[in-house]
């Protein structure tokens, strides 16, 4: 049914009905005020509100039916079912989402539903934290303005909040629905898969107040749930914790319990995030090559962020002396200004790799687009030079998140790091890189040395060049073998190939 409200319907043309979710847990006390800002929308249309009681053991549920709107049961307290619940009650083409503990402007409807506009398939808007103490006040005036900055420059889209959200029940039908899978920042992962099909639009001038009791309690716990899970979501798709803390009538030691336990989890997963990341050997976003197989005495040369002159060409007079094929990880920047020395890589008998268009720091945390456009940039730079289009990927710093791994992926990219580094990106004493180099030697191991230094060019890598041939010099004395990097990993050295620039086929 149409919940009443005081205010009269303006005239103009129809409307598209709208159904109003309000999910409550023990909320007695503040649903009222909810209640009454929602019967006093100015909406021309019809508007239709349901109050899911989610499992209360007060009177939430007569206040509700005090109000005359709907009012469904959802018997087990968990948010994500109680949206589930709320939504399939739901009958209106639009369907908008607040908190029993939220308070919404009167034309809070009527700007939501002028925002559907150019393909919009969602429309939110902010919130405002109601009588903050200190803690409130810094999530309310520094942690969410500066979040909302960020996430409202996201190229794909922003995400909605749960007390300022509505969208198309056309388009909510056509992603899924809610994922069960999600309570805490169900929101946020909806929002993820609307932007995919449509425009998901926030309005920064539609402003609901919201109580920070939440943040007013438990500032340290709250945000670290919210922060990893919201990390969490997006590194690996999927969450970490299941469920929101209760904020009502909880003991103050259990707590200090529960954000004990916060800050330990916290450790855990940076410790975890971090090396996945950043360690050479991990493939926890990704299948990363970082040793070939044990079997044999073999080893190959890697050279990173090249061409870069006249070392590049001091690296290849040696290997061509010492008779040694190696794979060199090339920065599109550096072909464009050096490509004589990317093309006499590949022309004596070397494999070229891509490490990126411009090897910004840190690459892997730029967004999908852009980290596909660079990559894609440094293959046409690299085949400009030289006819290849690389198969094998190093990452800048060795760096990789999971959506540089999908980008990746999607490109038939195998990524590539190492497990010999002697840490020739200092200015280290020529003996010191040839032992570290050395001593760190396995069979099958991928030994990282830098004929280039990032994008810098004409960087000094003289120590590197010197250090060559010793290491080339004591590896042969213990029996190893120097192979190219895809003879190492029996894979594909390239995409494709053309007749380098200036020849024929």
């Amino acid at each position: 049914m149409a919940a009443p409200r005081s205010s009269a319907r303006q005239g103009g043309a129809p409307s598209v009905d709208v159904s109003i979710v309000v999910p409550a847990h023990n909320e007695e006390g503040l649903l009222s005020c909810c209640l009454d800002a929602l019967l006093a929308q100015d909406y021309p249309g019809k508007i239709e509100i349901t109050v899911v009681d989610n499992a209360s053991t007060d009177r939430t549920a007569d206040v509700a039916r005090s109000r005359g709107v709907n009012v469904v049961d959802e018997p087990r307290r968990d948010y994500c079912r109680a949206l589930i619940r709320g939504f399939g009650a739901a009958r209106g083409e639009i369907v908008a989402l607040t908190d029993a503990d939220t308070v919404v402007p009167t034309d809070w409807i009527s700007c939501l539903v002028r925002g559907y506009q150019d393909g919009v398939v969602a429309v939110g808007g902010n919130v405002v934290f109601d009588r903050p103490n200190w803690k409130g006040w810094l999530v309310a005036k520094v942690l969410v303005p500066a979040f909302n900055w960020l996430d409202r420059h996201d190229p794909r889209g922003p995400h909605m909040w749960g007390s300022n959200f509505s969208v198309r029940r056309e388009a909510f039908e056509r992603v899924g629905g809610w994922n069960s899978d999600y309570s805490l920042e169900v929101d946020s992962e909806i929002s993820e898969r609307l932007r995919r099909i449509g425009r998901v639009r926030v309005l920064a001038s539609v402003k609901v107040r919201t109580s920070s009791r939440r943040w007013n309690r438990a500032l340290l716990q709250n945000l670290f749930l919210y922060v990893s899970n919201y990390l969490w979501m997006k590194l690996l798709a999927r969450p970490l914790w299941r469920d929101f803390p209760v904020v009502r009538d909880e003991a103050p030691r259990r707590r200090r319990l529960r954000v004990a336990f916060a800050c330990a989890g916290a450790f855990l997963m940076l410790v975890g995030l971090g090396m996945g990341a950043f360690g050479p050997r991990s493939s926890l976003f990704g299948k990363t090559y970082w040793r070939g197989s044990p079997n044999g005495k073999l080893v190959a040369l890697s050279f990173d962020d090249g061409p870069n002159e006249p070392y590049t060409s001091r690296v290849l007079d040696i290997l061509k002396r010492e008779h040694v094929r190696a794979t060199f990880f090339l920065v599109g920047d550096n072909v464009r200004r050096y490509p004589e020395a990317a093309a006499r890589i590949v022309r004596d008998g070397h494999v070229v790799g891509n490490h990126s268009e411009h090897h910004k720091i840190p690459f892997a945390l730029e967004p999908p687009s852009e980290l596909e456009a660079d990559v894609s940039a440094a293959e046409e730079s690299i085949r400009a030079a030289t006819g290849q289009i690389p198969r094998l990927f190093r990452p800048p710093q060795g760096l990789r998140s999971p959506w540089l791994m999908g980008v990746l992926a999607r490109d038939s990219l195998i990524t590539v790091t190492w497990d010999d580094a002697p840490g020739d990106w200092d200015p280290l004493p020529v003996q010191t890189i040839v032992d570290r180099a050395v001593k760190e030697a396995r069979p099958g191991s991928i030994i990282l040395l830098h004929d280039g230094m990032n994008a810098e060019h004409g960087a000094d890598q003289s120590g590197t060049a010197e250090a060559l041939p010793a290491i080339i010099e004591a590896l042969r004395a213990r029996g190893y073998r120097f192979v190219t990097l895809p003879e190492l990993l029996h894979c594909p050295a390239t995409l494709s190939a053309w007749p380098p620039a200036g020849r024929h086929a």
